[in-house]
């Protein structure tokens, strides 16, 4: 009877939190884990089987999305340059991988063009295209070619191809 009793209520806890959170899929995570101090083995089990089918719910819905930080890393990669909201991932504002900026990256030049009177266009094997704001003051860019673009002063961002004399640069792609 005491086992009925428990099981009952851990079923009844884990749904009113799962309707009452509803929209809020960090939460469907936390009544998950919420599972874990449930000592009667029954009871614990129809816990994680409620909260993992609201889990299992949201993720079908596309509500909730689980990435690795290695994609987030990769993610990041692939968009530097371009200006986009702060996204806050894994939690806290203590959290390591919060607070990891890409300051720099080094690719191969897929294609360079001029694109105006002292200006280039550059698209890198990840695809991004970048405009110069002035001349390359040391080699016009080739496929093949390495180029280290960093963050400079005031969001702006400075190209150098082959580790000659940086030049302004902007994403445009």
């Amino acid at each position: 009877m005491m086992r009925l009793i428990l099981l009952a209520t851990a079923i009844g806890s884990v749904a009113a939190t799962a309707s009452a959170q509803e929209g809020k899929p960090s939460a469907l995570v936390e009544d998950v884990t919420k599972c874990r101090a449930i000592t009667d083995a029954a009871a614990r089990l129809a816990c994680f089987d409620s909260a993992v089918a609201a889990l299992q719910e949201a993720r079908d819905k596309k509500e909730i999305v689980v990435v690795t930080r290695e994609s987030v890393r990769d993610t990041r990669r692939r968009l530097f340059g371009i200006s986009i909201p702060k996204i806050k991932l894994f939690g806290g504002d203590d959290d390591e991988e919060e607070r990891e900026e890409i300051k720099e990256i080094t690719a191969k030049i897929d294609r360079a063009w001029r694109s105006g009177y002292d200006r280039w266009t550059i698209k890198l094997e990840d695809g991004s295209t970048w405009q110069t704001l002035e001349n390359f003051p040391s080699a016009e860019p080739k496929t093949g070619d390495t180029i280290t673009i960093r963050r400079a002063a005031l969001g702006s961002f400075m190209g150098s191809v082959n580790g000659l004399r940086s030049a302004r640069i902007k994403r445009i792609d």
